[in-house]
C-alpha cells in the first residue's frame, strides 16, 4: 500500500471509531449509563494509529479488515475496561463473532484453510490458558479478561503460533512493569488500581505487528 492508502485507511479508523462509541453508548453495553467511552481525541486517534499501523505492516490482504475491526474493538474494550474495570461481554462476544466471520472470508478469499483452523486452536489455547488463571487463582482474573483472551487468541492465531506466545507474554509483562511503577509511584498495592484488558491488547497488537505471520 503506498502512503496515500495508508492515511486513507487511518481515516477509515476514524469513522468506523466514531460509529463503534455511537452504538456503545447508545447501547446498553457499557455498565453504567452514566459511564462514557474516552474522549475523541483519544478513543478515535487511538484506532486511527493503529489501523494505519495494520495497514502498513499488513499491506492490502484480506486478513487486513479483521485486524482493523479487532483494532476498533479492542480500543473501544480497553477504554471502557480503563474507565469502569469491566469488559462487557456484550461487546465482547459481537466483536469476537464479527473477527472470526472476517477472517473465515479471508481464508476462503486466500484459498487457504490452515491460518483459519489455527486461529481456532489459538483461541482454545488461550481459553484453556486464561481458564485455568480464572478458577486456579480466584479473584485474580476477571471473565472479562477470560473472554477478551479468547479473541485475542483468534488474531493471535492467524498470525501464528509464535504471536500467541509473544503476544500473551508482551500483555503481562507490561502489566506487570505498570503494576510496579503504580506500586512505586504511589507506594500501595495497586491490583484495585489496574486493569488488564488494556495490556493484554497491547500485547496482542504488539506481537501482530512485530510478527512474521503479519
Amino acid at each position: 500500500m503506498n502512503a496515500i492508502s495508508i492515511v486513507g485507511w487511518g481515516l477509515v479508523g476514524l469513522v468506523v471509531a466514531g460509529g463503534l462509541r455511537v452504538i456503545v453508548q447508545g447501547s446498553s453495553v457499557l455498565p453504567e449509563k452514566s459511564e462514557r467511552l474516552a474522549p475523541p481525541a483519544v478513543l478515535e486517534a487511538t484506532t486511527a494509529v493503529l489501523f494505519v499501523a495494520l495497514a502498513w505492516r499488513i499491506g492490502p490482504a484480506p486478513d487486513l479488515f479483521a485486524y482493523s475491526w479487532l483494532a476498533a474493538a479492542s480500543v473501544a474494550l480497553a477504554t471502557i475496561d480503563w474507565g469502569t474495570r469491566q469488559l462487557p461481554t456484550k461487546l465482547i462476544w459481537p466483536s469476537g463473532i464479527v473477527l472470526a466471520v472476517l477472517f473465515g472470508v479471508a481464508a476462503v478469499v486466500n484459498h487457504d484453510a490452515y491460518p483459519l483452523f489455527r486461529s481456532a486452536a489459538g483461541m482454545l489455547a488461550l481459553l484453556g490458558f486464561y481458564g485455568a488463571l480464572y478458577f486456579l487463582r480466584p479473584g485474580q482474573l476477571g471473565g472479562g479478561d477470560l473472554r477478551l483472551g479468547g479473541v485475542l487468541g483468534l488474531a493471535l492465531g492467524w498470525a501464528g503460533w509464535p504471536s500467541v506466545v509473544t503476544g500473551t507474554i508482551f500483555g503481562w509483562l507490561t502489566a506487570a512493569i505498570a503494576l510496579l511503577i503504580l506500586r512505586v509511584v504511589r507506594r500501595q498495592e495497586p491490583h484495585r488500581d489496574l486493569p488488564l484488558g488494556p495490556f493484554l491488547v497491547i500485547g496482542a497488537f504488539a506481537a501482530v505487528l512485530a510478527g512474521p505471520g503479519a
